[in-house]
């Protein structure tokens, strides 16, 4: 009976390890590459939508991406929560103000094989004080075929607050 708990036990184990690896690849993120959103006009208790990369999938094989987030959240700022949205009429880089009538939108994104999705993830971001450093880092998770992967994608959302008058 411990030999049998033991082999289920090392069964699993190799389980969960191949179907999860963090260095995903299948992701291109040259398009921002460099690339540094600013808002300097932001104000204590104000909140904006913060876009992430587009999804960009350079590999022969679709994938789904399940979840973003921002890895690197300086001071002065908090996220608040994250949605997917749709380029209606072409990507938008940056922020824009949160609207009370906003809706918040989630859930898996398919990318084509050697395509670029017209959905993307942004980030709810509140201003909590002086902000202290940029929002950068955005690791996204993927399924492709039965595997599943992380990968950071740089980006880089400079906010700051408003010169008082």
């Amino acid at each position: 009976m411990k030999h049998r708990r033991r082999a289920l036990l090392a069964l699993l184990t190799v389980g969960l390890l191949t179907s999860c690896s963090g260095g995903g690849t299948a992701l291109d993120g040259s398009s921002q590459a460099g690339a540094i959103a600013e808002n300097d006009h932001a104000r204590v208790r104000d909140e904006y939508w913060v876009a992430m990369p587009p999804l960009s999938n350079k590999t022969g094989k679709p994938l789904t991406v399940v979840d973003a987030k921002i890895v690197h959240v300086p001071a002065g700022l908090r996220i608040t929560g994250y949605r997917v949205d749709t380029a209606v009429e072409g990507y938008l880089m940056g922020t824009s103000p949160v609207a009370p009538t906003d809706e918040v939108r989630t859930g898996p994104v398919r990318v084509a094989a050697h395509d670029q999705s017209d959905q993307y993830y942004e980030a709810r971001v509140k201003v909590t004080g002086a902000v202290h450093g940029d929002l950068t880092d955005c690791r996204f998770t993927y399924r492709q075929g039965s595997t599943t992967h992380q990968q950071d994608i740089g980006c880089d959302t400079r906010i700051r607050l408003d010169k008082p008058l």
